[in-house]
């Protein structure tokens, strides 16, 4: 695509600014981000409670090292999250390349990124990398929201969600019934579940491989289904508690931000109280579209 110096993302109603005006850097987004791109998004109407923006300034610094300061909220290989003296939240990601660190501040309004990047500049750059899921999460925790591992369809004006172990056919049963012409998949692997208006909606999301498996769409909230290879074949109600169970298993859970886990918690249980959940094995080959829907 073509490059800029300025680019604005929306993912389930949050609106992601990318500003390198300063910085003179080309900046560019994955093909499959396209759809994300705010001048692209054709969606249902977001409600107010559901709307948020971040303008993230782009910064190169050639001299930029990695330096830990503050209090640890999540550690791992691949990324980390600090808060700052400021109550800002600091996204390190020491193993991309380059290497960069994202600053928040406390109420996800203005933020920045920094890192060596002139020398990844030929075809534009993305300079949040892989980093941006893990702001989602975190930015999605002060609604009481979350990201699930899970596949999500919208089927008319309906959507449709389906949890599941990896491995267990989620991708496998969004590709065969997106074959309906009324079907469109939100998420193969990951969509975003919010709680907006009084309303359970599900979004698609970006981090997938395959563009045609994602959407940039929203949608309410009809049925959860666990998919499980071990029940019996069909449809079968499921208790709200083991579902609730099921889905916290596989849902990305910022559980170090113990401030924003008591109003994800609350909303999940009102999750149970208002959308129906069901157990879903079917033969493969066969039409289970009617059956989800009916």
């Amino acid at each position: 695509m073509d490059t800029k110096h300025w680019l604005a993302l929306q993912i389930a109603g949050l609106e992601l600014e990318l500003d390198a005006r300063d910085s003179g850097l080309d900046l560019a987004v994955p093909f499959i981000y396209e759809k994300f791109l705010k001048e692209n998004i054709v969606n249902s109407p977001i409600p107010d409670d559901g709307k948020g923006s971040l303008s993230v300034k782009v910064r190169n610094d050639p001299n930029w090292i990695v330096r830990r300061r503050g209090i640890a909220l999540c550690l791992t290989e691949i990324w980390e999250l600090w808060i700052d003296e400021n109550g800002g939240y600091v996204f390190i990601s020491p193993r991309q390349s380059p290497p960069r660190r994202v600053r928040i501040d406390p109420d996800f309004k203005f933020g920045d990124v920094v890192g060596d990047f002139a020398l990844n500049q030929e075809k534009g750059i993305y300079p949040l990398g892989s980093i941006d899921i893990r702001i989602v999460i975190n930015w999605l925790a002060g609604f009481g929201d979350l990201i699930l591992h899970a596949a999500g369809v919208r089927i008319m004006d309906c959507g449709y969600c389906f949890i599941g172990e990896a491995g267990v056919g989620k991708s496998t049963l969004t590709t065969a019934i997106s074959k309906n012409k009324d079907v469109t998949v939100l998420g193969e692997d990951q969509v975003i579940l919010r709680y907006l208006d009084g309303q359970f909606w599900i979004f698609g999301t970006p981090w997938h491989e395959r563009i045609d498996m994602c959407s940039s769409m929203g949608v309410q909230l009809k049925k959860m289904f666990i998919l499980d290879r071990g029940m019996d074949q069909g449809i079968k109600p499921f208790s709200p508690s083991e579902g609730i169970t099921r889905l916290l298993q596989t849902a990305f859970v910022p559980y170090y931000l113990t401030d924003k886990i008591h109003l994800i918690m609350d909303r999940l249980s009102i999750l149970g109280e208002d959308i129906p959940f069901f157990t879903l094995n079917y033969a493969l080959g066969s039409d289970i579209l009617p059956q989800i829907v009916d």
